[in-house]
């Protein structure tokens, strides 16, 4: 595993537990907080470990609650996140900071930036999910049809939801990089050719099975939060929002970041072509304006 400025650290969760986190690249850089994607953790990370240094920024990763070493919290919704971040910025001294999120991740570093607004700079989002229940459009239109399945069983419950996540856990606990061979047969061409970078495959073996510690109640209290009202608008992210999608995404399809900026009043849309969910190539940029 990579150390470069690495620090493990715990803060209290205001809705009771502990949350788990680590801090990566310059002690003296922005903070930024990074939501993980859905399934990930705190141990996940850019495959060059040197990047956070290099952008001048201070890189705090955690687990949501049900993930890795951070306690489970029951029904807890997308907006939950606010207070999760800001318990670990109050733990460690930090008033303001900006918010990464990628994937599932992006729907809660916007919570972040509706509910924190006055200690949030800036937000950033790699192909973030958008909201399930507007009426006015479908959000489940060109879903991979692994996504609509996992959705179903979160539906049903964690029976249902263990036996259609399982072929990816047991993987990704036995044999990190087989998980993303797995993933490999849903994603198009471009993410393959992400996947079979070696880099790549050393960092996500790193961090893979860690999310699985004590099963996989993170992963479904996450999908169950996607699956109803956020407990907050998108038109009241007022702070700076810049959304980084790929054209050809499969897992979060470009038409959700087409909707996230539609909504929010103050995002910039980036489209990537020949790109789809993994951005890994797009990072340093984000990075550097996040911490201008």
């Amino acid at each position: 595993m990579s150390t470069e400025g690495f620090v493990e650290g715990t803060a209290a969760n205001p809705a009771g537990g502990t949350l788990a986190y680590v801090i990566r690249g310059d002690d003296e850089g922005r903070p930024v907080f990074f939501n993980h994607g859905t399934p990930g953790g705190r141990l996940s990370r850019h495959p060059d470990a040197g990047i956070y240094r290099r952008a001048g920024v201070r890189a705090i990763f955690y687990d949501r609650p049900g993930y890795g070493l951070s306690d489970r919290e029951p029904g807890r919704s997308v907006s939950a996140a606010a207070g999760h971040v800001r318990a670990i910025a109050d733990a460690l001294g930090i008033d303001r900071f900006g918010v990464w999120g990628g994937s599932g991740g992006g729907p809660h570093a916007l919570a972040c930036g509706a509910l924190l607004a006055d200690r949030v700079t800036r937000v950033i989002v790699f192909c973030g999910a958008a909201p399930t229940d507007d009426p006015e459009w479908d959000s489940w239109d060109g879903e991979a049809d692994i996504n609509l399945r996992e959705f179903a069983a979160a539906r049903e419950g964690m029976e249902a939801f263990e036996l259609e996540t399982a072929p990816y856990v047991e993987r990704a606990r036995a044999d990190p990089v087989s998980a993303l061979d797995y993933l490999a047969e849903h994603v198009p061409e471009p993410d393959r050719r992400v996947i079979t970078r070696p880099e790549f495959r050393t960092a996500f073996a790193e961090h893979a099975a860690e999310p699985f510690r004590n099963g996989i109640a993170g992963w479904l209290d996450d999908d169950l939060a996607f699956l109803k009202p956020w407990g907050f608008r998108l038109e009241d992210v007022h702070v700076p929002v810049r959304l980084w999608q790929g054209a050809d995404d499969l897992l979060v399809p470009r038409r959700h970041g087409e909707y996230l900026a539609s909504k929010l009043p103050n995002a910039r849309l980036e489209l990537l072509p020949d790109t789809g969910h993994f951005l890994i190539d797009h990072m340093e940029t984000a990075l550097t304006w996040l911490s201008e």
